[in-house]
């Protein structure tokens, strides 16, 4: 089975994100840690927000994290 580009990245942000659930990232964070493209990973995570995986902050100490970790199930 192969993956598109989207559906890897897709993927990898939340990987990313559940290793650290309280804290947020940021998408260059995260596109440096994997060596992706930032203008890529900012459609995916912007998709993602969209469907409610992720919550998005924008500003000063904002950035991105999982919607709901498996503390709060």
């Amino acid at each position: 089975m192969q993956l598109t580009f989207y559906s890897d990245y897709s993927l990898r942000v939340l990987l990313y994100l559940s290793q650290m659930p309280k804290d947020a990232a940021t998408i260059t964070e995260i596109a440096d840690f994997y060596k992706i493209s930032k203008n890529h990973l900012v459609k995916v995570v912007h998709r993602l927000a969209q469907l409610g995986f992720i919550i998005s902050t924008r500003g000063k100490g904002g950035g991105i994290r999982l919607a709901r970790n498996s503390d709060e199930i």
